[in-house]
């Protein structure tokens, strides 16, 4: 059983349920943390547990941390960040962090940091998305008791010296800090959409260990890996080699039980197939900052769990051994010399974003919803009523 579990999801919600946030998005985030508990139990025979540590969200994208009990007992603090990178920089895409304290032999503190992201979608848009990168590492900054456009599981969490917290206004690049990056980029494997014949040399889909040389050449057509050697985005970071078919686009069937069907029989996950109107693409991927000391970091697997029948995405995982002590500085660390500087204006910024998300959730639940159907109707009857009442006691 891992000591620490973060997972990153993307589009967690209705745009409504998502922009309104707090208790609107709780029966979304309950589902999971029962899923966990549940998966903890079957994994340890009912031996160990994992428990919910806490829940951050920006927009459409959410973060969570689950912990051994044990560990969670050595966390000291929790600092979270947001930035949207959407339109009018709302949470339609962006990302959302946690930073936790973690009390480590001899009164010393390991930060770990978790970052869940969603960048700009579509074949062509690569810049967009080396933007949406620049403006997370420019807005993404951490403070202490602020969830301004989250939601979280405490308010205020139980922990022994949180008064002993960093600073407020770090940035994502801080030294001595771990550092993972997970979630949908939406880097794809070609610069254009596909012609209406292209599907018909898309890979097969197959479970088998092996990694056809098919996928290895469409592979080396990865957008990301283009753009991280050219140093234009995900500045630092590495990544396990990829062992495992694209994660996007699966078609969604709209037979769910034959879906189930598939969830529960392993051999007949080979009969998904691609969706013709997007390139097969690793669009789902787990990066991580290496410690300046290359020993002290051993990430050990990174690979993709059972397509799921609710999502056109396949997940991914990466597990990785971290050292019970803090990471070493060095100036010459990536860490101490972010690619770009923090906006000063991040807060105005993230502020402005979040009243516009309250206007675009209020209006899409009337819009979008059948509670929402309903108060529009009854204000409207209402209406009537008053006009009518009104005309006729004249």
């Amino acid at each position: 059983m891992p000591d620490v579990v973060a997972i990153s999801l993307q589009e967690i919600a209705p745009i409504a349920y998502s922009f309104l946030g707090g208790s609107y998005l709780t029966p979304y985030f309950d589902r999971i943390i029962a899923t966990v508990y549940l998966a903890a139990k079957l994994h340890s025979n009912g031996s160990q547990r994992l428990e919910h540590v806490a829940t951050r969200s920006l927009g459409m994208t959410g973060l969570m941390i689950f912990a051994k009990p044990q560990f969670t007992e050595r966390i000291r603090w929790i600092q979270s960040a947001g930035a949207g990178v959407g339109f009018w920089n709302m949470g339609n895409k962006g990302a959302v962090a946690m930073r936790l304290g973690v009390s480590c032999p001899g009164s010393s503190v390991l930060n770990l940091t978790f970052i869940a992201a969603h960048l700009a979608p579509h074949e062509w848009n690569v810049e967009a998305r080396n933007k949406d990168w620049e403006n997370i590492v420019r807005n993404l900054v951490f403070v202490n008791n602020d969830h301004s456009g989250y939601s979280s599981s405490e308010e205020q969490p139980l922990l022994s010296d949180a008064e002993n917290a960093p600073s407020d206004n770090n940035g994502l690049f801080t030294p001595g800090n771990f550092i993972s990056f997970a979630g949908d980029l939406n880097y794809r494997t070609s610069d254009i959409p596909p012609s209406k014949q292209s599907h018909e040399a898309y890979p097969k889909i197959i479970l088998s260990d092996s990694f056809s040389s098919h996928l290895n050449q469409l592979l080396k057509k990865d957008q990301l890996l283009r753009e991280k050697e050219a140093m234009r985005t995900l500045h630092g970071f590495e990544e396990l080699p990829i062992q495992f078919p694209p994660t996007y686009k699966y078609i969604i069937h709209k037979d769910k039980g034959a879906n189930l069907q598939k969830l529960a029989t392993p051999e007949l996950e080979e009969s998904w197939t691609w969706a013709k109107h997007r390139y097969p693409s690793w669009c789902d991927r787990i990066l991580f900052l290496p410690s300046p000391s290359s020993a002290d970091l051993e990430p050990y697997k990174y690979t993709t769990l059972p397509i799921q029948s609710t999502s056109d995405h396949r997940p991914v995982v990466l597990a990785i051994r971290i050292p019970n002590k803090p990471l070493p500085y060095n100036t010459e660390d990536i860490r101490s010399n972010p690619p770009f500087p923090i906006n000063p204006h991040w807060r105005s910024r993230r502020d402005t974003a979040r009243r516009w998300e309250v206007i675009v959730g209020l209006l899409s639940y009337l819009a979008l919803t059948r509670k929402g159907n309903a108060i529009i109707v009854s204000l409207f009857g209402a209406a009537f009523a008053g006009w009518w009442m009104t005309h006729w006691l004249r």
